[in-house]
């Protein structure tokens, strides 16, 4: 199959969704295919030549994350009509809402099966794809959307980005296609553990790792009260937090260091900078347990990570997560913002045996979650779009 994958950000730039269209990009090409990834390219740096191995073709759409932030896209738009209107690809897969809404204006030039994955992360009444702080606009676009999109699939990467397209009022036909990653990654390694805490000047202490950009709706700050609250049992526990490059809010951020100061736990929390996905199977190895402290997630493939790592995990009861964990078998869930039930799982996998729940959740991971089920399973959903046309 001709396959053209339409991304606002492709790595390396850090995230979830990124990494996920970066490892389907890649596995879709090993399994033979030709692939095409539109995006924004990144400048040159040893750092990009990292996700670049030659078996996908990556086309630049010079303004594409303008368009994307600000809908500044007269150029973008112009670049992605031609893109489209010329393409002999079988498949045209887009990704997320507002290249979603790029595509529609041009629908009509679009001959290929249409291919749609929507996740960002819904919160009712408050965000529909966050470009702007005005709820009823979002979802006047998302309205507006759904009216004029018709794709020819819905690939949905949970059972609940597939309830908000629904929603939305997408009738489309949908495949829900779990998000995975390369956990192949991810493991104990003793020796990056060992090198890790010697250069953070740590020994035995207890580490959580946060691994979540810093926005509001991580609710990083839950995991920086439940410290204060454990060094009352554990005062030697650390928090680590990441700040990815490019993927911060920087009065976010602010807010947490100045809380940590005010608790007293600035010097716990140590803080990682510009991260790309290589460098997370090694703070996974340093810590002893993760946190995800989300108010809303359509998924969290941090989870994933955590899991294949050997890792207990802890994170919120929520949409999305709950696909991902099963309370007291693969992880511990508590609510939302309940800072007090996050505080107590974090003395539980510090006082308790969690080995059982290590074991059973590297075994779910690895046998749900990896990227060779992922790949095969975008195939077939592809194969069987193909063989109905």
């Amino acid at each position: 199959m001709k396959i053209t994958l339409i991304a606002e950000k492709y790595p390396p730039v850090v995230g979830g969704g990124e990494t996920h269209v970066h490892q389907v990009a890649e596995g879709l090409a090993a399994a033979g295919h030709d692939v095409t990834v539109v995006t924004e390219a990144a400048p040159a740096s040893a750092e990009r030549d990292l996700y670049r191995t030659g078996k996908v073709t990556v086309k630049e759409v010079t303004g594409l994350v303008a368009a994307c932030q600000r809908l500044d896209c007269k150029d973008a738009v112009q670049r992605l009509h031609a893109e489209l209107s010329t393409t002999d690809a079988d498949v045209v897969h887009v990704f997320n809402y507002v290249p979603a809404l790029l595509v529609s204006w041009v629908r009509p030039s679009v001959r290929s099966k249409l291919v749609v994955s929507l996740f960002e992360t819904f919160v009712p009444g408050v965000r529909v794809f966050d470009l702007w702080a005005d709820y009823p606009l979002e979802r006047a676009l998302q309205r507006g959307l759904v009216d004029n999109l018709h794709p020819d699939l819905l690939l949905c990467g949970s059972k609940a980005y597939e309830r908000w397209a629904r929603e939305a009022g997408f009738t489309e036909p949908a495949t829900v296609v779990e998000f995975g990653t390369d956990l192949t990654a991810f493991g104990t390694f003793p020796e990056a553990r060992t090198r890790w805490r010697t250069e953070h000047g740590l020994d035995d202490e207890p580490v959580f790792l946060v691994p979540a950009r810093p926005v509001p709706r991580k609710r990083v700050e839950d995991a920086i009260a439940a410290l204060a609250d454990l060094h009352t049992t554990h005062p030697d526990a650390r928090l680590v937090l990441t700040t990815p490059t490019g993927r911060s809010n920087s009065g976010y951020v602010d807010g947490l260091v100045r809380q940590a100061e005010e608790l007293g736990v600035a010097r716990h929390v140590l803080w990682e900078e510009g991260l790309s996905w290589q460098d997370m199977p090694t703070l996974y190895a340093a810590a002893d347990a993760m946190v995800l402290p989300s108010s809303h997630e359509g998924w969290g493939i941090a989870l994933t990570e955590g899991m294949a790592s050997s890792r207990p995990v802890i994170t919120t009861d929520v949409e999305g997560h709950d696909e991902v964990v099963t309370h007291g078998q693969t992880g511990l869930l508590y609510r939302p913002g309940d800072v007090p039930a996050l505080a107590k799982a974090m003395r539980t996998v510090l006082d308790t045996d969690t080995s059982a729940i290590v074991e059973r959740a590297r075994k779910e991971a690895l046998d749900r979650f990896s990227i060779d089920a992922v790949v095969r399973n975008h195939i077939r959903a592809y194969e069987s779009l193909l063989g109905g046309a």
